[in-house]
């Protein structure tokens, strides 16, 4: 069941919701070395295969890099294990639609993660 939301605190309760704030946390911080360690330990096997650990931090460098810090703008939809959020950055004002999906096991590592820009 997917709930559509504008309350932020919603991403508490869910695994994805954890995860998506921990991952942009880290990024924000601009702690790389911990934002290594959470992507190698936090996305799937078949995640890390499809894109690997160093290709994926490269690719959240690159968008800190344009965007500045992210924070979250409004939550589109949110369950225990999807997440789909509107961003938008510090720097360039542009706002992004971010998705992140976790396995339904414990740990729930990340399956699924997107961050693209919205046209204008």
């Amino acid at each position: 069941m997917v709930i559509i939301v504008s309350d932020k605190g919603a991403l508490v309760t869910s695994n994805a919701g954890m995860r998506l704030i921990a991952q942009q946390t880290l990024l924000n911080r601009g702690d790389f070395e911990r934002l290594r360690g959470f992507v190698t330990e936090s996305y799937a096997a078949a995640a890390l295969e499809a894109r690997s650990a160093e290709a994926r931090l490269a690719d959240l460098q690159a968008a800190l890099a344009q965007s500045g810090r992210l924070r979250i703008y409004q939550v589109l939809a949110v369950d225990k294990h999807r997440v789909i959020a509107l961003m938008q950055g510090q720097r360039d004002q542009a706002f992004y639609l971010t998705e992140l999906a976790v396995e339904e096991d414990y740990p729930h590592r990340i399956t699924e993660f997107s961050h693209n820009p919205l046209e204008a």
